[in-house]
């Protein structure tokens, strides 16, 4: 498959963009929260439509005593960060609260409970007492240091938390703010688990607003979600979302103390003066709209409109693309989608023929149609959801490449489909490069998409949206079943495989009998090698069976008093192991891959699938 690395398409008036400019929010919604559902930790249920993904870190909190399985893992990482976990669930909960009526158009309001309960799921496993919550779990250092899918990881993932000695409030507080949002969500479909999450989120905010204090100073996450705004946002976010879910003017009091505070001009953690997107770390934007669409009070709603008449009129790319030079460097889709988030939370809030409520709409749109396909480079930035989307984003799971630094990995396109994710974006020139080693643009991860969704949900809730019709890609959801296809040749000792008709692994291994008296084999890993039962697997380096006919190889060292001739049949195993830098790392989890039978040399007529054939991986979503 061949896979152009780079794309550098400059903008010009002279340009024919040639591709699809989608406008199918519907169908980017559902992309969204299969995204999510991407990014599972924990048991799996049998509903899972991932065919990649499996159980991982079930043991979860084993370390400290409790179950901590569930939630999400952050990127392209193993890690669980719950500050931006509960920020990204914060705004999906905010863009259900306000617009229901945009997931219901798309056929997707069950599916986007569903993802807002397996976070709020693992976040009540986590506040594990009153005042105690466990907030990360795994070392981001040394997760950083391997190359894993989660479902091999072999190194510990230690659990951390805060409590009354060591407090972290703007994790705390964040959380409380996603839980209360999410009550809001559950209100009418389960009111029992509403008052549920009500009541955590009550005991969480009350603990972060007693106990003071930055968690990086407990927690070792500030190489990586360093809170730099401070945690007074997140107070002032948190006793908004719980005023609104309550009703109880105690909270609007603790807003207020925060939000019409005296700050110092050049303080740079005050709550006045924000000029930037909503994100995981600064929840001043979304403050500004919430109080205002909650109080309806004057001087709120002035400065809500104040800010987005600022944020429209920032600079932007040539393209169109809404970019601010200190920040967008770093997934410039993620901070443009973000931007326009909150606004158009407003803009539902503004009289119908109000002019700022058409520009915050038009903004939305702009942002959004820019992202699926209307810009220079005819990139439609969600990962699946067309034929030119990237196919190479910075991620473990979905690269299906194992124990490889960036640059040694093959191939440099991902295996698997990292369906709905946000690619982290283009330049200030609107140029791309669909690399994996280039993570400031091809990063991914549960903030990325937040602001991105509730955007898509917006604009369905406002009329729009186009349906896209006849898309038929090798990439396109559902996910096709390929074709079995594999071929097995033996020569001089020299064990010979490969796939065709699109039948992709990233790893394999080959099972069979034989008189030969096999003593080992070079080139790849022997996992059994006990006469007359044989398996050999994968190398790390000649994993990858692309699905063109391009063979791997592994030599085999047979006794000299006896020959080895070509089996009669094989059993196959695609994806289902891992070959790590020695042999003795060697894992073989066949429940993780699909078995074939081959008989003779194979092919299409000689390959038998040793499961329920479909039309579809997982079979269960045809």
């Amino acid at each position: 498959m061949k896979i152009t690395a780079i794309l550098v398409i400059l903008f010009s008036s002279l340009l024919i963009n040639v591709s699809s400019k989608s406008q199918d929010y519907g169908r980017h919604i559902e992309l969204s929260l299969l995204f999510y559902e991407c990014q599972r930790s924990g048991p799996l249920p049998k509903t899972n439509r991932i065919y990649w993904r499996h159980d991982s870190m079930v043991d979860a909190g084993a370390d400290v005593g409790i179950d901590l399985t569930g939630g999400y893992y952050d990127a392209g990482d193993n890690v669980k960060f719950n500050f931006p976990q509960a920020s990204a669930l914060t705004l999906i909960a905010w863009s259900g609260v306000e617009f229901a009526a945009g997931y219901k158009k798309a056929g997707q309001w069950d599916q986007l409970l569903d993802m807002i309960k397996w976070g709020t799921d693992y976040f009540i496993k986590c506040h594990s007492g009153k005042n105690e919550l466990y907030v990360q779990v795994g070392d981001g250092t040394t997760d950083h240091g391997h190359w894993l899918p989660p479902e091999f990881i072999n190194y510990a993932y230690p659990s951390y938390k805060i409590d009354e000695s060591g407090p972290g409030s703007e994790v705390a507080a964040e959380t409380a703010a996603s839980l209360a949002a999410a009550s809001l969500v559950f209100k009418e479909d389960d009111s029992s688990y509403s008052a549920t999450l009500l009541k955590h989120a009550i005991e969480l905010y009350d603990f972060a607003d007693k106990f003071r204090g930055d968690y990086c100073s407990t927690v070792p996450a500030s190489a990586f979600y360093n809170s730099y705004s401070g945690y007074k946002d997140e107070l002032a976010w948190g006793a908004m979302w719980l005023y609104k879910a309550t009703g109880e003017e105690e909270y609007y009091t603790k807003y207020k103390d925060i939000a019409d505070a005296e700050y110092l001009p050049h303080d740079m953690k005050k709550f006045t003066g924000c000029t930037g997107p909503i994100s995981w770390d600064d929840k001043r934007p979304g403050a500004y709209i919430l109080s205002a669409v909650v109080t309806k009070d004057e001087k709120r709603m002035k400065d809500a409109t104040d800010y987005c008449d600022t944020i429209i009129s920032q600079p932007k790319t040539a393209g169109g693309l809404w970019y601010d030079a200190n920040l967008s460097m770093w997934a410039s889709n993620r901070y443009a989608a973000n931007a326009a988030s909150v606004c158009a939370v407003l803009a539902k809030y503004l009289p119908e023929g109000d002019s700022k409520r058409k520009a915050y709409i038009d903004f939305t749109k702009s942002q959004i149609d820019y992202i699926l396909g209307d810009n220079p480079a005819g990139i439609n930035y969600v990962v699946g959801a067309e034929e030119n989307s990237p196919k190479s984003v910075h991620h473990r799971a979905a690269s299906g490449v194992f124990d490889s630094s960036d640059a040694n990995a093959k191939p440099s396109f991902n295996v698997y489909t990292l369906y709905g994710a946000l690619a982290g974006g283009p330049g200030a020139s609107d140029q791309y490069e669909d690399d994996r080693s280039n993570y400031q643009m091809n990063e991914v991860a549960l903030d990325y998409n937040a602001g991105f969704q509730l955007c898509l949900a917006a604009l369905l809730d406002f009329g729009y949206g186009v349906k896209d019709e006849g898309l038929d890609f090798d990439r396109a959801w559902p996910q096709k079943a390929p074709t079995p296809d594999i071929t097995i040749t033996v020569s001089d000792n020299t064990l010979s495989i490969a796939t065709g008709s699109g039948l992709m692994c990233s790893a394999w291994c080959v099972s069979f009998k034989s008189d030969a008296k096999i003593e080992g084999a070079f080139e790849c890993t022997p996992y059994e090698i006990e006469p007359p039962n044989y398996t050999i697997c994968n190398k790390r380096d000649n994993g990858f069976l692309d699905g063109e006919g391009t063979p791997q190889t592994a030599k085999l060292q047979v006794n000299y008093a006896s020959e080895f001739t070509a089996p009669d049949e094989y059993e196959v195993l695609c994806d289902g192991s891992h070959s790590g830098l020695g042999a003795t790392d060697m894992m073989y989890k066949p429940e993780f891959g699909h078995k074939f039978k081959v008989t003779g040399k194979g092919g299409p007529s000689n390959t038998k699938p040793l499961y329920e054939e479909s039309k579809c991986w997982p079979s269960h979503i045809c």
